[in-house]
C-alpha cells in the first residue's frame, strides 16, 4: 500500500466517512471492505478467549476491534501516525481495559514490548518487505511457542503469480525461525464503488490468501534425552552390526 513509511508518518490524513482512511495523495491506507478479512484474521488468531495479542498498525481500527470482541486478556497496538492516534484518543481507546498502546514505529518500540504474545498481526503503511523481514526478525523473541503470526497479504496484488511467488518466500524464511507458514484462501468480493476518491487501488483479486503462522513448540528436556539416547542406541547397534559383518 502507498508510499514510503517515514514521509507517510510526516504527513496529513483524513479520515473520509466510516469507509477509508486516506494519506495526503488520496492514496488508501485502510478501507473498509477489509472488514470480513479483519475479522477472518482475529478468528484465526484468537480462537479462543484470555490470549495476550499485539497488533502493528492500527490504521481504521478494523482489526482491534475485531481482536476486542475475542475478549483477549491484553491487547497491545504499536501506532506511528500522530493522526491515527489522535483519532484513537478520540474514540477512547486508551480508556479501554486491557489495552496498551505504544506510540511510534515499530522499529523504535518493539524493544519496549514487555513479555510474549499468544497472537501477532501486522499491517503497517509504506513499508517494504524488506521492513516485514526485520519485523519477522523478532518473531523468535515476541511470539509464544505454539503462538500465531499474521499480516495483511497485500503482496503483488495486481499478479497472482508473482503473489504465489512471495508466499513461497515467506513460507521459507520462515521456517528458517522455526514458524510454519500456511495461506488459507478466502474469497472477497470488492464492490468499484468502493475505490471512487481513492487515488489507486491496492487489491485486485477476489481471492485472499490469509497467512496463519504457527511458532513451533520445541521439545521437553525429557523427550530430547529419550530421543538421544534413542539415536546412541540406535547408533551403537549399527556399528556392532557392521563388526560382526566385517
Amino acid at each position: 500500500k502507498g508510499t514510503d513509511s517515514k514521509n507517510y508518518i510526516d504527513r496529513n490524513i483524513k479520515y473520509s466517512d466510516s469507509s477509508k482512511l486516506l494519506d495526503a495523495q488520496n492514496d488508501a491506507v485502510m478501507m473498509e471492505w477489509e472488514t470480513p478479512l479483519m475479522q477472518a484474521h482475529a478468528s484465526i488468531l484468537c480462537p479462543k478467549e484470555g490470549l495476550s495479542v499485539l497488533n502493528v498498525g492500527f490504521g481504521m481500527g478494523i482489526v482491534d476491534k475485531a481482536l476486542q470482541k475475542k475478549k483477549p486478556k491484553a491487547h497491545t497496538i504499536i501506532e506511528a501516525h500522530a493522526g491515527v492516534i489522535a483519532r484513537m484518543k478520540k474514540d477512547k481507546w486508551h480508556e479501554k481495559p486491557g489495552i496498551t498502546i505504544l506510540e511510534g514505529r515499530w522499529q523504535d518500540v518493539i524493544g519496549d514490548l514487555k513479555g510474549q504474545f499468544d497472537a501477532i498481526f501486522f499491517d503497517t503503511y509504506g513499508e517494504y518487505y524488506d521492513d516485514m523481514r526485520e519485523f519477522q526478525s523478532w518473531l523468535p523473541r515476541i511470539l509464544k511457542e505454539g503462538g500465531i503470526y499474521s499480516f495483511f497479504n497485500g503482496f503483488c496484488p495486481d499478479n497472482i503469480i508473482f503473489q504465489g511467488v512471495m508466499c513461497q518466500v515467506v513460507k521459507i524464511e520462515l521456517s528458517r525461525i522455526k514458524i510454519d507458514a500456511n495461506f488459507l484462501e478466502v474469497d472477497i468480493d470488492i464492490d468499484e464503488k468502493q475505490w471512487e476518491g481513492v487515488k489507486r487501488k491496492y487489491f485486485w483479486s477476489n481471492t485472499y490468501y490469509l497467512p496463519i503462522c504457527t511458532k513451533q513448540k520445541t521439545t521437553s528436556a525429557t523427550q530430547a534425552t529419550s530421543s538421544s539416547n534413542a539415536k546412541k542406541s540406535e547408533n551403537e547397534s549399527k556399528v556392532s552390526n557392521m563388526d560382526i559383518e566385517k
